[in-house]
C-alpha cells in the first residue's frame, strides 16, 4: 500500500481533524477529483494543455493533502511536464489516472475503516 498511500500524512490529520472529517473529506475527494480526472482526459484529448496543468496541479494538491500519494505524485509530474514544454509526455500518464484514484481511494477508506 506504501506508493498509494501516505500513511503518515493521514496520521498527521486524524489527530488534527479527526477521522470522521477524514471521512467526510474521502467522499467529497471522490466526487471532485472523479470529476476532475474525466476532465482531465478531455482536455488531453482536446490539446488544451494550459488547463490540463491547472486542473493536475489542483488535482496533486487535493489528493496529496488526504495521503493519496500515487496519483498526486503523478499529477505533479504532469504539472511540471507541461510547465517545461513536455506536454507530449504526459499522454501516457492522464489515462491511468482514474485506476490510481480508485486504488488511492480504496487504499484511503480502508485505512479509515481499520483505525
Amino acid at each position: 500500500m506504501s506508493n498509494l498511500l501516505c500513511e503518515d500524512t493521514l496520521k498527521e490529520l486524524a489527530e488534527q481533524v479527526g477521522i470522521e472529517l477524514i471521512e467526510t473529506l474521502l467522499v467529497d475527494l471522490t466526487d471532485d477529483a472523479g470529476n476532475r480526472v474525466a476532465r482531465m482526459q478531455d482536455l488531453l484529448a482536446n490539446g488544451d494543455m494550459d488547463e490540463l496543468r491547472k486542473e493536475a496541479h489542483t488535482l496533486k494538491s487535493s489528493t496529496g493533502t488526504l495521503g493519496l500519494k500515487e496519483i498526486s505524485e503523478q499529477s505533479a509530474i504532469i504539472e511540471r511536464k507541461l510547465v517545461t514544454g513536455e506536454g507530449p509526455d504526459v499522454a501516457p500518464i492522464v489515462p491511468e489516472l482514474p485506476k490510481m484514484l480508485q486504488n488511492g481511494l480504496t487504499a484511503a477508506n480502508n485505512w479509515v475503516a481499520a483505525q
